[in-house]
């Protein structure tokens, strides 16, 4: 028996290997951090017993063994013997508002500091397990090459490495919203979410970046305050470099927690130790506009309208290639959306087009004033081209430019409506301020009075030149008579150009005490309205004749109504069916017969015949088309003719007709044995079918309007209905026709009607009074 091939061993254990090298690699990085410390203890003793670093090492090991303490934290009691454990002096809080210029250095940032204060009692001292740690973490915080491991470090060793506690650092944008650059302590997630936070939020971030003072939370005691990620206990420190606050630190704790003086003591010598690291990584981060000072950005806010706040970005040579919108107006951002970060001919490429890039550009470069006033430019509002006529500012603030600008073409459009409905008008208005001796008339003035306007307005005084000799006493009086406080009115005639001109002068004043300051007159020229009344007058003649002829004219309509409709209501039954139908005539006065019928009749053969019309006119010509229509109708489709074809007969029959009327029409005939309507239209309105109680328009094509087109076929069409449907024709008077859609609106109140009430409710849609004739008429399928 052959032997197995005993199995190769394993290499290495992949696992288990990354494991320990990464264990390892956290060893260096924790040994690292103390390195510092440790070479600055060996320092000290080789300054003091005068021997090599390697000598004070061992006898730093030494001493550390007849201590038994750590090399580390006997490292830092002897550092902490030659360096007081107190912060760095600190000036007063700044304020975020308080800065002058913007002129900070773009690479560099030399003078950033941490504004602490949480303690009153900066001299106070730490206990030494705390000063030990406090230094400990500061000499880990100095070795830190990056935010990351900075955040680290003040988690792990500031903060003892708590459970759940973090720490994060923030820079703050020129618009008020603060960006996070690292954070450690934090889910992935939340840093990802909280990346940037607007202004519009109330952070505790961006209270210390408003305010330039540190804040403390101990998640005991209720506040307004929104919380950037998990914890809610908390130390902000504002970090600013000169008075102009650039960013933010925040400590975090997963639990509530009571701070004792020595906790804030050791929290603000921590903080000012973080800013001592932060003030050498703040050069080589991306810490985004923070050279431009919170207040540039809030003025836009207060100064209200369009602006941005505008950075270059050069090219290698130097030359400005575009600009960063790094803040926006309050009406920018309701209109373009957030644009704040973006480049601005990315988001307004016509810029480069109607030279106003090129303008900012030089405006930055060579400081060459940059305003327009005026200026017709294409822009797109609301997505659509549209050409708009703006005003245009721009100054340059250091190494950056506030824009501004002014939407005027409304203004224009007003005033040349205004000039417009003047002219058509033919009217005017005048001001005469008594005390300033100055005067302004609009310009249908001048041209109702003849005056060039280059002139100018005259004074009131010779305005009176302007009116006929006779009529000149009463302005005057009218003048005179505005001392009372009163509004006057009166009728006076124009001398002009084209003649004496009747104009209706309305005047009123101004009072200072008992005197007049300013009097205002408005003219409207007459002519035309007496023109129009001598019209009227002569035309009553005739329209008194034309009311006689009216009367009798209703007095035959209203007989022809009562011969037409003898009876406003239908109703006929058929095996498993029934046909409903009224006639609403208008009950508003004087309301001529528009001829709107329905009809129904029961055939031999148990089936069912019904028509549904509206002809075109009005009264006599009305009455006339509803005998032409209803009554041939009825006798072909009791004779067997199918819908369709009594549509074409009919057709034919008013095409041949000298003045044969428009109407449309709809025929319908229902067979009990199966339940089957065969139903056709000429341009009626299209029927509803009411199902299950849901009514919906029965969209079958109609065909063109009877007495359109000669030689025209229309249409039969099949519905097969079941036992509780409903088929409803009508005509438009039915229609609520100020609705958006009017017979979608008819079918919703059909069908409420139907599930209120059945076929009787239908009766209740039409209101009792009403300005149009109407039909209504329903065929309803019963159970029987």
């Amino acid at each position: 028996m052959a032997r197995q091939a005993e199995p190769r061993p394993a290499e290495a254990d992949w696992v288990t290997r990354v494991q320990r090298l990464e264990a390892e690699l956290a060893g260096l990085r924790k040994a690292m951090r103390t390195r510092g410390l440790i070479e600055q203890a060996k320092g000290l003793l080789a300054e003091r017993y005068g021997c090599d670093p390697e000598t004070a090492f061992g006898r730093l090991s030494a001493m550390s063994q007849q201590k038994n303490v750590s090399v580390v934290d006997l490292a830092a009691d002897l550092v902490g013997a030659t360096v007081p454990d107190t912060p760095e002096a600190q000036d007063p809080p700044v304020a975020a508002a308080a800065a002058t210029s913007i002129d900070l250095p773009g690479q560099d940032a030399p003078g950033l500091r941490t504004v602490v204060g949480l303690d009153d009692d900066p001299a106070r001292t730490l206990p030494q397990a705390r000063a030990r740690l406090l230094r400990k973490t500061l000499a880990a915080l100095d070795a830190a090459p990056d935010f990351p491991t900075l955040t680290d470090v003040l988690v792990t060793l500031g903060l003892g490495d708590a459970p759940g506690a973090a720490a994060a650092v923030f820079t703050a944008e020129t618009d008020g919203a603060v960006r996070l650059l690292a954070s450690h302590g934090w889910p992935a997630q939340v840093a990802s979410e909280w990346q940037r936070s607007p202004s519009s939020l109330n952070t505790t971030i961006g209270a210390v970046v408003r305010t330039g003072r540190p804040l403390l939370l101990d998640g005991l005691r209720p506040h307004d305050f929104v919380l950037i990620g998990p914890g809610p206990a908390r130390a902000v420190f504002p970090l600013s470099v000169d008075d102009q606050v650039v960013g933010a630190l925040s400590l975090v704790w997963a639990q509530p927690r009571e701070f004792t003086g020595p906790d804030l003591a050791f929290l603000d010598r921590l903080a000012a130790g973080a800013g001592r690291a932060l003030r050498r990584l703040w050069s080589a981060a991306d810490t985004g506009p923070a050279n431009l000072p919170v207040w540039l950005a809030t003025a836009l806010d207060v100064l209200g309208g369009r602006g941005h706040l505008l950075t270059p970005v050069r090219a290698d040579d130097g030359t400005v290639e575009d600009f960063v919108i790094a803040a926006a107006g309050p009406a920018v951002r309701a209109s373009d959306g957030d644009t704040v970060g973006r480049l601005l001919l990315d988001v307004y490429p016509r810029l480069r087009v109607n030279g106003v890039f090129d303008a900012y550009v030089d405006l930055l470069t060579d400081d060459v004033p940059f305003a327009r006033d005026a200026v017709v430019e294409d822009a797109v509002v609301n997505g659509r081209p549209r050409r708009v006529i703006l005003n245009r500012r721009a100054a340059r603030v250091g190494d950056a430019l506030l824009a501004a600008w002014e939407r005027i073409d409304a203004t224009v459009s007003n005033d040349a409506r205004m000039a417009r409905l003047e002219t058509l008008s033919r009217s005017g208005w005048a001001e005469w301020d008594l005390q300033a001796g100055d005067a302004v008339w609009s310009p249908g003035l001048h041209g109702l009075v003849g005056r060039e306007e280059a002139h100018g307005p005259t004074t009131l005084d010779k305005f009176a030149s302007f009116f006929a000799p006779a009529d000149r006493g009463l302005l005057r009086e009218l003048l005179a008579g505005l001392a009372q406080g009163r509004p006057d009115l009166a009728l006076l005639r124009l001398n002009t150009a084209r003649g004496v001109v009747p104009v209706r002068v309305f005047a009123e004043a101004d009072l200072a005490g008992d005197d007049i300051r300013l009097i205002r007159l408005v003219l409207h020229d007459v002519s035309e309205q007496h023109a129009a009344e001598d019209r009227w007058t002569r035309s009553e003649t005739v329209a008194a004749a034309r009311q006689i002829q009216l009367a009798a004219e209703q007095s035959l309509v209203s007989n022809l109504s009562r011969l037409l409709y003898p009876s406003r209501e239908l109703v006929l039954h058929a095996p498993g069916a029934e046909v409903t139908g009224r006639h609403y005539a208008a009950t508003a006065p004087r309301t001529q017969l528009r001829g709107d019928f329905c009809d129904a009749e029961r055939l031999d053969d148990g089936s069912l015949l019904f028509v549904i019309g509206d002809a075109f006119g009005t009264g006599l010509v009305a009455a006339a088309a509803v005998v032409r229509l209803r009554f041939p109708v009825m006798t072909l489709g009791s004779a067997g003719t199918a819908p369709a074809e009594i549509l074409r007969i009919v057709n034919g029959m008013l095409m041949g007709a000298p003045d044969g009327p428009l109407a449309s029409l709809l025929i319908g005939h229902y067979r009990p044995e199966d339940r089957t309507l065969h139903w056709a239209s000429a341009g009626h309105l299209q029927p509803l079918l009411v199902r299950d109680g849901v009514a919906g328009v029965v969209d079958d094509p109609a065909g063109p309007l009877l007495g359109l087109l000669d030689g025209q076929r229309f249409d039969t069409h099949t519905l097969r209905l079941e036992p509780g449907d409903s088929f409803v024709s009508f005509t438009d008077g039915v229609l609520h026709k100020r609705k958006r859609d009017p017979l979608a609106e008819f079918a919703t109140r059909v069908a409420g009607a139907y599930r209120k009430s059945g076929t009787a409710g239908l009766w209740e849609l039409t209101p009792p009074e009403r300005d149009d004739e109407a039909c209504l008429l329903a065929l309803e399928i019963t159970a029987g």
